[in-house]
């Protein structure tokens, strides 16, 4: 089958979330090389979610979905922003789409929340990087900059007319965000640097060129950044180096202070900042960049006696001894091996296993990049799995039963038996199809391994086939291809526990016309009303409608789910369980009121 011939439940979906004009439409069109979504300045264009079936190189075909935004408005913007929630359960890679001139809001950290709590691998990308390049603070998340520390802007070193520097107009947004998004760790240390505690007056997220600083000492044209264990990753440290040389060329100075040291021993860090409070030498001396060895130890240059790095760290740890660096666990040093530092310090990660991506839609700069690394997502979270494949050697003989009747469609066949017969083939076994009528003078010629039926003429099939040949059915299968086999197995018997009036919800994935005769709306209510003698009352749904309040319910009964991608299924089988609401499939459902279900799972055994 080719990659255009694949079907969109078997594409990897990637889905683009984000605000309003954060550049969502114009990454999609930007990553499919399409004009596949309307961009405009006008916020809200995207209303209902846009989807494309492609191949995307390099990692092969593809579901792309672009969404409303997170934020719409109104009462018409809280249907949009219902469906774009929808799409989540539907999402196999997640794309968070950032404008790097705004940076993170409560939208975007809900909806990584929400990425999180279902374990759904995604990357946040902060598009728009040809107008300002996003500061991301330690954990890796952007920072929201609060407004600059009280006095006028005549006040700031090197601000104004006669500034020793430039400051991107954009960055001004992101200096009068709200200040309480600080960090803890910004939170503690300026309770000691707040109204010139130190002699000196600080001044906090201060901008200097492209570049926010978390701290700012104008008279002393001296900086202090914090860093996460983040900082220690390559590319982390190469946009440290390129901002370090930046500031330096301009006459700064450049403290670099861990996280964990702000944590465990904000004393030493207080004395380690006081030591430095001297005017610095210009130019600087080498070495002394946030990218040296010296300042990643917040350790005076190397030298010979007590002075010297080996002999005496300028933080050590309470309680701790103070000759060693390997006595001082909470000082980083750049390393690799067991025996290196780093490996020693067991320093987790923040934002570990998060990915962080700064491009921009409208020049192309990035999105190379970003297709590479949705490729290794998709590698990384690959699952290889097969209807029947696995269960089959080659030579194996296999019938399968396809009735042809006023429901099934003309001219082809439907997709579940097109995917079984193509893994028959693929692994080598031989392909016997008839219809039911058939059936019982082929397997008095053939002695087939394994039937699969369609699920509706298993009580003629049972009959006829020997208990010593496997028997299942299509639509079991592709439960255990698409969902959690095991909870829809132990839920087949609350069908004998029906009672009169009770609610059933009869869902079908796929949005076929319904027939005179149609299994969903026709033949199952017939059956389960013959099975239990109860008045029971049925409720319908098609194709993507699932509805969000189950808890009515006393028993969903779901399709084979052949039109949906696994992570749709799973989704629906979760709010089920979530509303305390059993569902059984189809095939299951068939088969255990023909009293075949243990038959009929022994192909799994």
């Amino acid at each position: 089958m080719s990659l255009s011939n694949i079907t969109s439940s078997e594409r990897l979906h990637i889905s683009f979330f984000g605000c309003r004009n954060a550049g969502k439409s114009s990454l999609v069109n930007a990553i499919t090389n399409q004009n596949l979504s309307v961009v405009s300045d006008i916020k809200g264009t995207t209303t209902d979610p846009v989807k494309k079936s492609m191949e995307l190189l390099p990692i092969g075909p593809v579901v792309i979905i672009d969404t409303a935004g997170l934020d719409d408005e109104g009462e018409l913007g809280d249907l949009r922003v219902a469906k774009t929630l929808e799409i989540l359960g539907k999402t196999d890679i997640a794309v968070l789409v950032v404008d790097a001139a705004v940076g993170l809001n409560n939208y975007d950290r809900d909806m990584i929340k929400q990425f999180e709590e279902r374990k759904l691998p995604y990357v946040v990308v902060y598009n728009k990087s040809d107008i300002v390049t996003p500061r991301l603070s330690p954990s890796g998340v952007q920072k929201d900059y609060p407004p600059l520390e009280g006095g006028s802007k005549s006040m700031i070193s090197g601000w104004g007319k006669t500034a020793l520097h430039k400051i991107n107009p954009n960055l001004k947004i992101n200096a009068k965000e709200l200040r309480n998004n600080s960090t803890k760790q910004e939170k503690t240390l300026w309770k000691y640097l707040n109204k010139s505690q130190l002699g000196y007056k600080f001044r906090r997220q201060q901008p200097i060129g492209n570049y926010i600083v978390d701290f700012f000492c104008p008279t002393l044209k001296l900086i202090i950044e914090l860093d996460g264990g983040q900082h220690n990753e390559k590319h982390n440290i190469e946009y440290d180096k390129k901002r370090t040389e930046f500031l330096n060329k301009l006459g700064y100075r450049v403290l670099r202070i861990w996280n964990n040291d702000i944590d465990n021993n904000i004393e030493g860090v207080i004395e380690y900042i006081k030591s430095s409070l001297t005017p610095p030498p210009t130019p600087l001396p080498q070495g002394e960049g946030e990218d040296s060895i010296v300042s990643k130890l917040h350790l005076p240059p190397q030298g010979e006696g007590e002075d010297s790095i080996m002999s005496k760290p300028h933080i050590p740890l309470q309680g701790e001894g103070e000759d060693s660096i390997e006595s001082n666990p909470h000082i980083p040093l750049q390393g690799e091996g067991e025996d290196s530092i780093v490996s020693k310090l067991h320093l987790p990660l923040q934002g570990e296993g998060v990915n962080y991506l700064s491009l921009s839609a409208k020049t192309g700069e990035g999105v190379n990049e970003l297709r590479e690394f949705l490729g290794k997502i998709a590698n990384e979270n690959k699952k290889e799995k097969y209807i029947i494949r696995d269960r089959l050697h080659v030579g194996d003989i296999v019938v399968l039963v396809i009735p042809i009747d006023e429901s099934a469609p003309k001219g082809r066949l439907i997709l579940p038996q097109q995917n079984v017969l193509r893994e028959i083939l693929d692994a080598h076994a031989t392909a016997l199809c008839v219809q039911p009528e058939e059936l019982k003078q082929t397997i008095a010629k053939v002695t087939p391994k394994l039937i699969i039926t369609d699920s509706q003429v298993f009580n003629k099939v049972k009959d006829i086939v020997p208990e010593h040949i496997l028997l299942t059915s299509f639509s079991i299968l592709m439960a255990n291809y698409k969902g959690k086999l095991d909870s829809l197995i132990k839920n087949a018997k609350i069908i004998s526990e029906l009672k009169d009036g009770d609610a059933v919800l009869i869902s079908e994935a796929c949005t076929h016309h319904r027939q005179c005769n149609d299994i969903g709306t026709v033949k199952f209510p017939k059956w389960i009303k013959d099975y239990t003698n109860k008045d029971i009352n049925f409720e319908f749904t098609q194709g993507g409608e699932f509805p969000q309040d189950l808890s009515r319910y006393k028993l969903i009964i779901h399709c084979g789910g052949c039109m949906i991608n696994e992570a749709e299924m799973t989704t629906r089988q979760k709010r089920a369980e979530a509303n305390g609401v059993p569902m059984v499939n189809y095939g299951m459902a068939i088969a255990y009121m023909n009293g075949i279900l243990k038959r009929a799972l022994e192909i799994f055994n």
